[in-house]
């Protein structure tokens, strides 16, 4: 379906904005709790941004470090005002964004989680320029790589706001950590790289093109339009509370597709995030693929999407209601009809991605588990050729000057590869007895 996308290609309808996007108002939102060695990286990379950005909000949500501190430091020392929200007992960040969201005058809000940086210094301002070229995205968010120590020494050591605060806080210097801790965090870096360039320029880009939309935004930096946002959070406060998922912007993503509206990933931009050391992965592979599993369950016509196209086909109403003429009253890519009735009579376009991944995180590991047990060469032979796939889409799609070498990656990180997949397996069980039990307590 991806390969199908990108050789489609961008549907070329020619936007019709009804908002200036130069003019619109933004705030950003930076969540932390513990983030004393990141979160001044983070700030610095919003206030080299190009974009003219109203207000940033750090909410502390109770850290027992030097978070706090750290934001008043760097805020003073480089000279950008940075309201800072400290709360004695912690609630979580879904509860902290719903709260902000409810009472902001913003048009967009873009969320930071406090171990990002954005790379490039046009992030938020295309983020903000293709969230409002259409009236149908409600999110944008851009490409998400991992945050090497090599990256942190040179963020910290070029930047004098940054490396005053590490000095006045004795913070630990990038590379500072034990020799275990950073073996242990190479390892998951070799992982996410080539699977982060995999998954962000064949999969997600590949369907982005082919539906207009993406299953949900990568949550590390996300532009979200206020009014869509607070929608949702009014939505599932009656339904769920703040147990948006585990993942609450899968959640957000699933809400948004369900209603119509679109999420886009912008390549070409980059922030980049700090991965957790090797023993960490699995619980935040974990949460992830909960995420993904509970947002299906909670939004279930997007996953039916086939089931619902077949019906129709039966009932011979095989008509495209999105290609409709009032489809184009408005010129838009990939306009179509919003409303949760649409999706619950006909589906998504997006719904066939979802329900395609679901069969594979199903079947797939259990499928892989058979063969290693009663047909280790079938077992071999199907890494081997996962592996020589990916190497070869990575040759092709990754930047020039990178690709032999995300390729090479493809070889050791495929034991974390096998891993995830046990991970999946875990929690498909664990979503399954939670439904069967009626818990529905899936926060972060």
């Amino acid at each position: 379906m991806a390969v199908v996308g990108k050789l489609r290609g961008w549907d070329r309808t020619v936007p019709t904005p009804a908002v200036d996007w130069t003019k619109t108002v933004v705030d950003v939102v930076v969540p932390a709790k513990n983030e004393e060695q990141t979160i001044a990286l983070a700030l610095a990379s919003l206030v080299r941004q190009d974009f003219s950005i109203r207000d940033i909000i750090v909410f502390d949500d109770a850290s027992t470090d030097s978070t706090g501190a750290v934001v008043r430091s760097y805020s003073e020392k480089a000279g950008r005002a940075v309201k800072l929200v400290t709360r004695p007992k912690s609630i979580g960040k879904t509860p902290a964004l719903r709260e902000y969201c409810e009472t902001s005058d913003a048009d967009a809000l873009v969320i930071l989680d406090a171990d990002t940086v954005l790379a490039s210094p046009n992030y938020v301002s295309r983020l903000i320029e293709e969230l409002f070229r259409n009236a149908g995205v409600a999110a944008s968010c851009g490409e998400v790589m991992p945050l090497t120590l090599r990256r942190r020494k040179q963020l910290v050591e070029g930047d004098a706001g940054v490396k005053a605060v590490w000095e006045e806080f004795r913070l630990t210097p990038p590379g500072g950590e034990s020799f275990w801790l950073r073996l242990a965090t190479t390892a998951t870096i070799l992982y996410r790289t080539p699977m982060y360039v995999l998954l962000q320029r064949v999969l997600y880009d590949g369907n982005l093109k082919l539906f207009g939309a993406q299953l949900n935004p990568v949550g590390c930096a996300v532009a979200y339009k206020t009014d869509r946002l607070r929608a949702c959070f009014a939505y599932a406060q009656p339904r769920v509370g703040d147990n948006l998922s585990m993942s609450e912007d899968i959640y957000i993503g699933h809400f948004f597709n369900w209603k119509g509206w679109r999420s886009v990933q912008i390549l070409g931009v980059r922030c980049e995030s700090t991965e957790p050391p090797i023993h960490r992965l699995p619980r935040q592979l974990f949460l992830w693929s909960s995420g993904m599993l509970q947002s299906s369950y909670y939004f279930l016509d997007l996953p039916l999407t086939p089931w619902l196209y077949f019906r129709r086909l039966l009932a011979g109403d095989v008509g495209n209601a999105e290609q409709a003429p009032q489809a184009r009253l408005i010129q838009e890519q990939y306009r179509a009809p919003w409303g949760e009735n649409i999706t619950h009579k006909r589906g998504r376009g997006i719904g066939w991605f979802e329900s395609i991944s679901l069969v594979e995180k199903t079947m797939y590991p259990p499928v892989l588990a058979y063969f290693a047990v009663f047909d280790r060469e079938v077992f071999w032979l199907t890494l081997a050729a996962e592996t020589v796939l990916g190497m070869g889409l990575l040759a092709v799609t990754a930047d020039r000057g990178s690709r032999w070498k995300y390729a090479a990656m493809m070889v050791p990180a495929l034991p974390v590869r096998v891993m995830s997949l046990g991970v999946d397996t875990f929690a498909i069980v664990h979503c399954l007895i939670d439904i069967a039990s009626g818990n529905r307590r899936w926060r972060k």
